[in-house]
């Protein structure tokens, strides 16, 4: 089996580092970045949510009202940003993509699963296959989510593998 994993390994990197261009990584940092803002968002809306509560106890101060409908405006704008920018969803496709390149490819390396019993070339175009295929349909779901902006000019799934995706 080792010498199964060093003979594939050239290959796959290769494919990951030139044809890919951190495809991968991208995906990863993307997805890590999306987190980032769903939370903070998220923390956002809590936060000002329970602000509003409690402002209620000063309830006769001439500023509560003004201060309360500021909170609840922002609320407004921080989950309405959410919902359009749609960083929950982004996330989670991101990560999913990632991972499951990741998975591909150990599978690759180990001879396992869709792998198994393969020789080396032909594990290898299954690889590309299925790795290029989880691009895809990522970037199906992209623009499926996205409504039909876009879908005019631009292909499902024709992002290049010398260049990073056509979305932020």
């Amino acid at each position: 089996m080792s010498a199964q994993l060093s003979d594939r390994e050239g290959p796959a990197d290769r494919y990951f580092e030139q044809s890919l261009k951190g495809q991968r990584e991208w995906y990863g940092s993307r997805a890590s970045a999306y987190k980032n803002w769903t939370q903070l968002l998220s923390l956002v809306v809590i936060g000002a949510g329970a602000a509003t509560s409690f402002l209620q106890v000063f309830t006769p101060a001439s500023w509560v009202p003004v201060l309360t409908a500021g909170l609840g405006a922002l609320v407004a704008l921080a989950e309405g940003w959410q919902r359009i920018a749609r960083y929950g969803e982004t996330w989670i496709a991101y990560r999913t993509a990632s991972e499951r390149m990741k998975r591909e490819r150990r599978l690759y390396l180990n001879g396992a699963g869709s792998y198994r019993g393969l020789d080396d070339d032909a594990a290898f175009l299954q690889l590309v296959e299925s790795v290029e295929g989880i691009l895809a349909e990522e970037q199906q779901v992209y623009w499926r989510n996205r409504g039909s902006e876009g879908s005019a000019t631009r292909q499902i799934g024709s992002t290049a593998p010398d260049k990073e995706p056509d979305h932020a």
